[in-house]
Parts: structure tokens; sequence; C-alpha cells
């Protein structure tokens, strides 16, 4: 496909990007990469293993853990269950089998990377502007029956999901409230305790409701709790998610006061004291800093020698 794959509103994206969700379009819908024939060509291919569960799940899935392992809230750990089928089987049943799935990472094969790549250089610039040090981007595609549930969840990524065929409805919480996602919640996230984050009714009112039609898709900041609503037909959306300075600051902070703890000492929570904050940061920080400038350096080098 010629042209432009996203329309992007630079005024819009500099407002909202990393701080509150927002609508963009693009021109995907007919990509044939992005159609249910080749997807289960490429479910079949992948080598790991293909997350999918059944699509009626409740969306809050740590309450019910309780009396459990409270500690394990991952979709793999909660052991949801989902159709006696094998993954390529559900996606070739889809429609009828009442599931969602999650195509996780597609860029490992050579077509999918080369789309990533071209999505990702048309907003590169834009998110270089309030995010810098674009890395590790990765392409997951979700699959889902008419009126299939995604649990409440929340990614660190900054994220892009751009529906294809179908429809749903996200919530999309504010991550930023202490009231929708404390920060213990948050520690214990970046200590790997798991995506899924406790969900209650009252947390719609401190949501975005968000719907998305093909040729639509929605920005989701980091670690913006969220649950999916799919509509009456089957869904597929494209999620491009990526790494940058600021979300690597994030798990950096939180991963140094977890090795403080385990040393006996009570660290600040991330935000309460700047000063300590890039004091943590600084080694990170300076690493990342070398990084794009050892990349850059071999950039230009070749450009000399072309």
């Amino acid at each position: 496909m010629d042209g432009e794959l996203l329309s992007l509103d630079d005024d819009l994206f500099d407002a909202y990007f990393d701080r509150y969700p927002f609508k963009i379009t693009h021109d995907l819908v007919g990509h044939p990469l992005l159609q249910l024939p080749r997807l289960i060509e490429l479910a079949r291919s992948l080598g790991g293993p293909i997350l999918y569960f059944k699509g009626d799940h409740a969306i809050n899935q740590v309450a019910t853990a309780a009396g459990r392992n409270e500690l394990k809230r991952t979709f793999r750990d909660r052991q949801l269950s989902r159709p006696e089928l094998s993954a390529t089987e559900t996606l070739a049943q889809i429609e009828s089998c009442r599931a969602w799935m999650q195509l996780r990472d597609v860029g490992s094969d050579p077509e999918y990377a080369s789309l990533l790549g071209k999505i990702i250089e048309e907003f590169r610039p834009s998110s270089e502007r309030t995010a810098p040090g674009l890395s590790a981007p990765r392409a997951d595609i979700f699959v889902s029956s008419p009126a299939a549930v995604t649990p409440f969840h929340l990614d660190e990524e900054h994220n892009f999901l751009l529906q294809i065929r179908g429809s749903k409805r996200l919530s999309i919480a504010d991550g930023f409230n202490t009231a929708v996602l404390d920060r213990q919640s948050l520690r214990s996230y970046f200590l790997g305790n798991g995506e899924l984050a406790p969900y209650s009714e009252h947390l719609e009112q401190h949501s975005v409701h968000v719907d998305l039609s093909p040729g639509e898709g929605v920005h989701i900041p980091p670690c913006h709790p969220h649950w999916v609503q799919n509509g009456n037909e089957v869904s597929i959306s494209l999620g491009i998610l990526w790494y940058s300075d600021v979300t690597a600051r994030r798990r950096h902070l939180f991963r140094v006061n977890g090795w403080l703890e385990r040393a006996g000492l009570n660290p600040s929570m991330p935000g309460d004291r700047p000063m300590s904050d890039a004091l943590k940061a600084l080694p990170l920080t300076v690493r990342r800093r070398l990084r794009r400038w050892r990349q850059a350096l071999a950039i230009f080098h070749d450009n000399r020698r072309s």
C-alpha cells in the first residue's frame, strides 16, 4: 500500500499524547496482512504461544483471585477458561466460538515487521517531541468474537490501538488518578505481579469511553487501565506498542525501589522526591543517551560510505 497509513493531527498529538486518550484515523482497513485468512496463516507460523480465552469472563479478574494467590495477576496465571480448540481452530471459528485472541509480537514475521516499521516512522517525529527514545516497538493483533469482553488490565508501553474490522468500546480509566490505580498497585505491577488491575463500577466515572469503528484508532497512555467490550461482529485490531525514556525511567525507578526494599530500606515512591528519582535514574538516562548517540553515529558513517 502506498501513501500515508495514519492521519495525525499534530496539535492534538502534542496536547494529549502520553496524557489522555485521543482518537486518530488510519488507512489499514483493507490491508492484506490484516485479513482473517492471512491471520490464520500467521497463527500457524508463530513460534511462541498464543494468548486466547473465552470472551465471557468478568471485567474484574483481581478480586476473584482472593483466597488463591492474589499476586498472580496475569491472564496466563489466572488460568481463565478458553475454547476447547487449538489457537488456529479458535481463530478459524472466531465468529461462533465466543473468544478473544492476542497474536503477540507479529513483527517476528518479516512482512509484519515491514508494516510495523512503516507505521512507526510515520508517528516517530510526533512521539519523540513528548517521549523521546522510542525503542522495542511491537505489533500485536487482537481478534475477538462478537460481544467478547477483555478484562480490566494495564500496559506500561505507549499504545495505539487501530480498528481494522468490526467495532468495540474501550473504557479507559485515568491512570494518573490514585482512585483508579493506587501507587501500591502500580508498585505491584512493576515488581512483576501482573497486568490485571482491580476493577469496580465506580471507576467508570474516572474513565473515557471510546467507540472504535474500522479506520479509527485510539491512543492509550501508559499505565491507563482499560477493558474492552466487542461489538456485534468479529473484531480485528492492530496494537502498536513501544517504550521510551519516559516508560523506561518509570520501570527503572520501581525496580530500584524493589532492590532497596529487599536490602531492608524504605525508599520514597517514584514522584515523591524528584531529586532522589533523578539520582536513581541517572545510570539509565546515561545508558539510553549513549545508545542513541552510537546509533546516530553508525547511521552517519553508513551514509558517508554510501
